[in-house]
């Protein structure tokens, strides 16, 4: 590469950060006379400043940036995306992440042993003894529970906690259910505008020909252009309320996610129709077996099961294991070890007298199991009536889908047919206006039965 003339070529590179893609093909920067001239499919040249020629590459790979950073295509954020902030931001799920982490800390709290009993006593008239009198007393004492207690105590409070942790988990399917509804309602608000706009467009072009027909001496233009003129005006209102609900809506959704509500999001220019490929039984045997309330259900049980273990050994005795300290001072008399000492280990036992209390508890432990199999099996009867209830929804809107799709089809054949006839007789004008709403009425219905599809497949799969 000579000093008098420098070329880079730069081809099918990319540059890309998260949602921003930056492409750049067929570009080609030379370097003549110290000028840096990017050369592109149209073979333009675009000359540069003066520069030294020492710094030429990097200065090039500098303009290329600066000359292509501004017509940057950003993609839309993935629903995917919105789902790990929600998680990660919504303040109610972090209240539920809370509660979780402090049931934690109550198992620590529960299996530990009582705290040990320290006395201390002064006779104020002390007591003589061979060796002298007793002046004072310290002692300390450790209550031991029955062995297997403290782990059926901490079994019951590890169940409410794996219990809290499955509610957790149950509140974020129905926040993401939640996100994924309101994303796909901002998917249709904004398409649904899109499609008004452009239908907007094809009815200012069908003014033009009802204009020229009136001037061509129609009697019928005059009325057929004010008819037009009707139609694109409710349209136009139609739009903006579609933009109020589209802002109202963002809003909706950024508080969701607890962000700014001013926050921008990003939708796909294209959404996929979902579908579900399990049948109907299959489905309620997979919530059966995996829905997060009822195994948070399943670990109360097992909670209420362990407490009437924890009943039965609380109805046990209580070995106290402890030792006395006794300061004796020293004798008037002559004797050996006077003045010594003494110790004393001691062993004590709380005996369970009243056993009323301990048969109440167990009763009421095992009343609760009853209590909550009653519940699991409400809670499974509900999940099989909402499964039933979101795949009628789900069947009715795939057959939407179809429907408007076909019917769009048909009076799309119809108005290109009516069109052509009035181009060559100038009948039938109003026939294209209400084939030209039904396809609108068909582009907004399809839409909406999309919609309403992929928010049941998120319905039916939040109660997995």
């Amino acid at each position: 590469m000579k000093n008098r003339y420098r070329k880079i070529k730069i081809r099918c590179w990319k540059l890309e950060d998260r949602s921003w893609r930056l492409d750049c093909r067929n570009w080609r920067l030379e370097i003549r006379n110290r000028k840096l001239v990017i050369k592109c499919k149209s073979n333009r040249y675009l000359p540069t400043s003066n520069y030294p020629a020492s710094i030429a590459p990097i200065y090039s790979v500098l303009m290329v940036l600066s000359l292509l950073l501004p017509p940057l295509s950003i993609q839309a954020q993935s629903l995917n995306d919105y789902l790990k902030i929600a998680a990660k931001n919504n303040p109610a799920l972090k209240s539920k992440f809370a509660t979780y982490q402090a049931s934690l800390e109550k198992v620590n709290q529960i299996g530990a042993l009582p705290n040990p009993t320290l006395d201390f006593g002064y006779f104020i008239s002390p007591i003589e003894t061979r060796t002298g009198p007793q002046q004072g007393r310290i002692g300390i004492m450790q209550m031991f529970p029955w062995k297997g207690t403290l782990n059926a105590q901490e079994q019951v409070y590890a169940d409410i906690a794996k219990a809290n942790y499955e509610l957790f988990e149950s509140a974020k399917k129905r926040l993401f259910y939640q996100v994924k509804k309101e994303w796909y309602e901002l998917y249709e608000l904004e398409q649904s505008i899109t499609i008004i706009e452009e239908n907007l467009k094809i009815l200012e072009s069908y003014e033009v020909l009802a204009t020229k027909k009136f001037e061509t001496g129609s009697k019928k233009g005059m009325v057929d252009v004010l008819r037009i003129q009707m139609k694109i005006a409710e349209l136009a209102n139609k739009v903006l309320l579609f933009k109020d609900k589209l802002k109202a809506n963002k809003v909706a959704f950024n508080n969701r996610l607890n962000q700014p509500p001013t926050n921008s999001v990003l939708l796909p220019n294209k959404q996929e129709v979902l579908t579900i490929v399990k049948t109907k039984g299959q489905l309620n045997n997979n919530i059966l077996s995996s829905n997060n309330e009822l195994k948070s259900m399943e670990m109360k049980k097992n909670a209420v099961e362990s407490s009437v273990i924890v009943a039965q050994k609380q109805g046990l005795p209580m070995i106290g294991v402890g030792l006395n300290y006794f300061v004796i001072g020293e004798s008037d008399m002559v004797v050996s070890n006077s003045g010594r000492d003494a110790i004393m280990p001691m062993v004590s036992v709380g005996i369970p007298i009243y056993r009323k209390k301990y048969r109440a508890q167990k009763t009421e432990a095992q009343l609760k199991v009853e209590g909550v199999d009653f519940q699991l099996k409400n809670k499974e009867n509900e999940l099989n009536t909402q499964l039933e209830m979101d795949w009628l929804e789900y069947e009715d809107a795939r057959r939407r889908v179809k429907l408007y799709n076909d019917q769009n089809k048909k009076a799309g054949q119809a108005l290109e047919i009516l069109i052509k006839s009035y181009t060559n007789s100038g009948n039938d004008f109003e026939e294209i206006l209400r084939v030209q709403e039904m396809m609108i009425s068909y582009d907004l219905q399809l839409l909406k039965a999309a919609k309403d599809n992929n928010v049941a497949v998120a319905k039916i799969q939040s109660l997995m």
